[in-house]
């Protein structure tokens, strides 16, 4: 199990759970989204096997946004025989296990999920893109909502490693409502106004 204290999993959208571990310098967000290709956890933390058990029985596919995120995907690839998906740029960097599959921009992912490549943080940083829910975007480090990434200047901000902001901009082309991100409480309503309103007020900063 993990070190960490973790807060009980909670449905935030219609078949997309979250779980938060408490970590010293900002929150551990993990997520679990039900599609058609079965239960897929992305970024996950490790998670007590009786939680959510109607829903982890169906666990099939785990996917890392980033190396830095790989915390328990072993873990879950042991426990429900579920294939790992790690962005390809950052297959080097990874501690714990080999992926079972690397992706890209152009990767049919499981789900229906989309990839969008965004490097910053690290060469392979990509966002997961979701059109169910009016459109859900899942970013491992880029955003967040907490203050080591927004400055107290607003409900979101890109990671000081992602700025300026400018490769951001490409995830104004997508339809999404909702962002869930890595470190910090999602944002289930009207994301996309938000993360416009964060891009113009950074410019170049």
């Amino acid at each position: 199990m993990s070190p960490y204290s973790a807060a009980p999993p909670r449905e935030i959208l219609a078949g997309v759970y979250q779980w938060t571990v408490a970590w010293h310098r900002y929150p551990l967000e993990s997520y679990l989204v039900d599609t058609d290709d079965g239960v897929i956890a992305i970024d996950p933390q490790d998670l007590s096997p009786t939680a959510l058990q109607g829903v982890l029985s169906r666990v099939r596919h785990v996917i890392l946004t980033n190396h830095f995120h790989e915390r328990a995907a072993a873990i879950w690839r042991h426990r429900f025989d579920a294939p790992v998906w790690a962005p390809a740029g950052d297959v080097g960097d990874l501690e714990t296990l080999t992926p079972d599959h690397v992706f890209s921009d152009d990767t049919e992912l499981p789900g229906g999920l989309q990839a969008i490549g965004l490097g910053g943080i690290s060469a392979g940083e990509h966002a997961l893109f979701s059109s169910e829910n009016r459109g859900v975007l899942f970013v491992g480090d880029a955003l967040g909502t907490t203050s080591y990434w927004t400055h107290g200047e607003g409900e979101l901000g890109a990671h000081p490693r992602m700025r300026p902001p400018a490769p951001l901009r490409k995830l104004l082309d997508l339809n999404f409502t909702s962002i869930a991100v890595g470190h910090g409480e999602p944002i289930l309503d009207q994301a996309k106004v938000a993360l416009a309103a964060y891009l113009e007020s950074a410019g170049d900063r």
